[in-house]
């Protein structure tokens, strides 16, 4: 009985110690007047939590939003499902292009998949987009979050819908010409000037539904810069004109959108998978990745055109029992600043998605994405998500302790007025007194 009491008053004692080391980690960091940090612990086996901290404040989560959202796609869609674009073909010989939210579709994909019809006598061409409703931004986005920051959400992607546009000081120096060697055309007002500083801005004048952009400020070199299309139903029918081309088919019809009848017969497809998609969102942090496939998930859920409310509802819907009654899911991706959720929900929706062995693997390592130069001491023992907005950071995952106890993070700091690289310094080093002390 005397071993025992002493067993549990020294397993006390090293809890306490390692709880006072980890609060020791976070207090010296001193994030400034008006910051909140939230942490929270679980060891993953033994479904215990081992330290915890402001864990049931609502806060901003910025990107590891990402590791719950894309969760609840890869719980609708599953490990083996495959972004596919496919061909149609009715009962009346009209062929039917169906999108289907791939995020990784190219104009080679479409070179391809417009080849399958050299051999086919048809009529009309349409594009079935039905796949969700065209919403270009979740609605709590801001307006700095919004073009050029971000891509449209829509069904129409190809080559990532973007462009590059070349800016080019001229032989003799005294202008700036814009230089667009792309099928799919910008309309510029050129402002720019050239001058000692390179500063250039990209701003739209006249509304946000405007097609005419201006570029503004100075230009000391040449340059290139990458903007989104702004319609992406235009560059896609841009680029299947040039697949039609080059594949000698001569269509002359204007190409619309229509749904593909139920009697359809499919002619072929071009398809990525789920975990080719899941590096985007889960390595690089691409947002209108996530936008997309956060819909494609809620279309296949409940089978119908979706919009960014039923994609939430789903969301609700699978992890309802976790969610605390202040926690808002605001978007798919981490954007919105009217996201709050609780450290405590996020590492219980982890818990229960690290289960599946496949989704833990899809989750960047050290040296991989956004984890590039961190934590290396943890290389492959580590699967982990960053997060990062202006005065915000966070970081969620899952890695074993020198010790070989298996723990499941999540930290997030808001309102502070240290700089990014001290905020991500001090994510590192909590989580390496955890792997030392646990």
């Amino acid at each position: 009985m005397r071993k025992i009491f002493l067993l549990l008053f020294f397993s006390l004692f090293i809890f306490s110690s390692n709880a006072n080391t980890l609060d020791k980690c976070i207090n010296q960091m001193h994030f400034g007047l008006g910051s909140e940090v939230s942490v929270y612990v679980v060891d993953f086996d033994k479904n215990k939590v081992i330290y915890k901290k402001n864990e049931d404040t609502s806060l901003n989560t910025a990107s590891i939003l990402k590791a719950v959202t894309f969760g609840s796609v890869y719980n609708v869609l599953g490990a083996g499902y495959r972004f596919e674009t496919s061909i149609f073909q009715d009962l009346d010989k009209n062929i039917y292009i169906k999108l289907g939210g791939d995020v990784l579709f190219s104009q080679n994909d479409l070179n391809l998949l417009v080849s399958s019809l050299k051999n086919i006598n048809f009529n009309k061409i349409y594009i079935d987009d039905s796949i969700f409703k065209d919403e270009k931004y979740p609605s709590t986005w801001l307006d700095e979050d919004k073009w050029p920051n971000q891509r449209a959400i829509s069904p129409y992607i190809i080559d990532n819908n973007m462009i590059d546009v070349a800016i080019h000081r001229s032989s003799l120096a005294k202008k700036v010409d814009i230089i667009q060697d792309n099928d799919y055309k910008i309309s510029f007002v050129n402002e720019l000037k050239i001058g000692d500083k390179h500063d250039i801005k990209v701003v739209k004048l006249y509304g946000d539904d405007s097609l005419i952009v201006n570029l503004q400020g100075s230009v000391s070199k040449d340059d290139v810069i990458k903007l989104p299309v702004l319609r992406p139903d235009i560059n896609f029918n841009i680029k299947l004109n040039k697949a039609l081309e080059k594949n000698k088919i001569l269509y002359q019809n204007v190409i619309v959108a229509k749904k593909t009848p139920n009697n359809a017969t499919k002619i072929t497809s071009i398809s990525h998978s789920i975990e080719d998609v899941s590096k985007l969102i889960l390595h690089n942090s691409n947002n209108f990745a996530q936008e997309v496939v956060f819909k494609v998930a809620a279309s296949k859920y409940y089978n119908k055109q979706v919009d960014f409310s039923d994609a939430l509802k789903m969301f609700n819907e699978i992890y309802s029992k976790y969610l605390d009654e202040n926690d808002v899911i605001a978007d798919a991706s981490g954007v919105s600043r009217e996201n709050k959720i609780c450290v405590k929900t996020i590492a219980n929706i982890l818990c229960d998605l690290f289960k599946d062995d496949n989704y833990r693997n899809l989750f960047a390592t050290s040296n991989q994405g956004t984890m590039s130069d961190r934590l290396i001491f943890l290389k492959d023992n580590l699967r982990a998500k960053t997060g990062t907005m202006r005065n915000f950071s966070s970081l969620c995952g899952i890695f074993k302790t020198r010790n070989n106890h298996e723990l499941v993070f999540v930290t997030i700091v808001q309102n502070s007025d240290k700089r990014i690289p001290l905020l991500k310094n001090y994510e590192n080093n909590l989580v390496g007194t955890i792997y030392k002390k646990y």
